[in-house]
Order: structure tokens, then sequence, then C-alpha cells
């Protein structure tokens, strides 16, 4: 029997993600949104970032996997402690001072709260959403010229309460694809890897690579065998190209907004790659 989203918001296009995050999907959600499953059993996402997608969903069980320790800790206690977490981040003061002095604070010496309310206030306080760090794993984006406001606490509860049905996980994507079963729906959006291209530290200098596409190819592959449903989002570059196979695709053009000038936020085109037919549809409800 098909269920209506978790929040008691009728809409389910109404919830925005809490993180800002370069390389979101928050463009291209309505384009996404046509090709979900009419209903599914669980949502899977192994690469999170800002979770657009869950939060406009808003899925009666999921799991929400990325290997950015600080991420998935964060959101957890999002979960566990939006009131708290919201009055902690709060009462920072927003100045450039306060931000690179807690860039240079080490998460791990801080407890629970602290630590959140750190990764919070940076993520809205650092250039463009970005996640970047050193070879040591240390955060090191500088302040934007526009930070993000932080969000009311509405809308810390209002995330809580969709993260309450997802089980979080800090893991590798092929274990987070691991747990799927038939009728299930994964979305992929992992870090787009181009052959020869430089890494500069984007989402960690473990995140995804080019030599991750070949696990990339046999996780969709596994996934299908199971019997879930797929959606995988990447640029449309000759790598994807030669994994996606037979799998249905569609092109799509997106405005890249990563670039720190404007006349370099071209538009690029990037690619939907599905197990299951890419057509329009009614919004989906899960199961």
């Amino acid at each position: 029997m098909n269920q209506g989203p978790a929040d008691s918001q009728p809409a389910a296009k109404d919830l925005a993600p809490l993180f800002r995050w370069a390389g979101s999907k928050r463009k291209l959600l309505a384009e996404m949104l046509k090709h979900v499953p009419v209903s599914y059993e669980r949502y899977i996402e192994p690469f999170s970032g800002s979770a657009c997608l869950f939060f406009a969903l808003r899925p009666r069980t999921a799991i929400l996997s990325d290997l950015n320790c600080e991420l998935i800790h964060a959101y957890s206690v999002v979960k566990a402690h939006p009131k708290l977490l919201y009055r902690a981040v709060a009462t920072m003061p927003l100045s450039e001072a306060h931000y690179y002095a807690l860039r240079d604070e080490s998460p791990e010496d801080l407890d629970d709260l602290a630590r959140a309310a750190r990764f919070v206030y940076l993520n809205r306080g650092c250039f463009n959403g970005v996640y970047r760090t050193n070879r040591n794993g240390q955060f090191n984006v500088p302040r934007g010229k526009r930070p993000g406001a932080i969000p009311q606490q509405t809308h810390f509860i209002r995330c809580a309460n969709a993260l309450r049905s997802a089980e979080l996980l800090t893991a590798d994507f092929e274990f987070a694809v691991s747990r799927a079963e038939s009728g299930d729906f994964v979305y992929l959006d992992p870090p787009y890897a181009k052959r020869n291209s430089r890494r500069r530290g984007e989402y960690g200098y473990s995140s995804f690579d080019t030599p991750d596409l070949e696990r990339l190819a046999r996780s969709l592959q596994y996934l299908d065998k199971k019997g879930a449903t797929f959606l995988l989002s990447y640029a449309d570059c000759r790598e994807i190209r030669e994994i996606s196979g037979t799998w249905n695709r569609r092109r799509i053009l997106v405005r890249r907004h990563v670039a720190g000038f404007c006349q370099h936020r071209a538009v690029v085109r990037e690619i939907l790659v599905s197990n299951r037919c890419l057509t329009s549809g009614p919004v989906p409800k899960q199961r």
C-alpha cells in the first residue's frame, strides 16, 4: 500500500536541504522527480551530500550514507537534537575571525554537539558550499564573500523530522548499495571523476575518483539483478557513457555554480542513467 511523505506537510518538494553542497542537484530536482518510481520499498542514497532528493521525497524508510564522517555526524545530531544544534550555531558570531578560528579547531577534540555546530557553521559560511580538505583531512575552504544565512529553528526541526526515517551510515558507496533489496529505489550522485583531471581535495582526498568508476558499474549491475531501481546523475562524459552500457539515459543542461566568477558559470551537459524507462510520471510515493 502506498504511503505519503514522512513529514506532515502535504507538498513533496517544499523542504529544502539544510546544508549547502557544491554539486547539489537542487537545480535538477524537478527533472529528477519525474524519474523516481511511483512507489518503492525503501530509499537509499550512497553519496548523500545535501540529500536534496531525500528531503524532497521525505520517504518513510531510508538509508543515507556518505564517506564524509563529518557530514554524517552532523546529520545524526540534526536528527537527535535539532533545537540544541540550532541554538549552538545561532549564537556564533557571523565574522571572518570566528570562521577561521573555528576552521582551525580539530573536530575530534569537540563534543558531539560542538562538532556538529562547527560543521553547520563552516558549511553555511564557506565559499560556495564547497567541502574540500588537504591531504591530512583538514577542512581548508576559505570563507565566502556572501556567507549563507543560518536557517531558522523550524527548518532544523523539519529536517530532523524527515531524518527520523533514515538510517545514517558513514561508509563507502558499495556498502550502502549492498544493503539494497528488491523494490528499493537507489539514487547515486557521486563526485564527477574524469581521467587526467587534477584532484584538489574536493569532497576529501579519499572520495570517489576514476579508479572507482569500475566499482560504480558493478554496483549498477548488482542493483539491477537485485530488482532495485536506480537513478544515477553524472557529468555527460566519456567515462560515464562507457559504464552506462545499455541503461536508459537522458541528457540535460544545467548551469554550473561552483566557479568563483560569474563568467565561468557555464551551462554544462549532465546525464541521468537508470535501469527503468526515463519518462515523466506522477509525484512518487513510498510503499
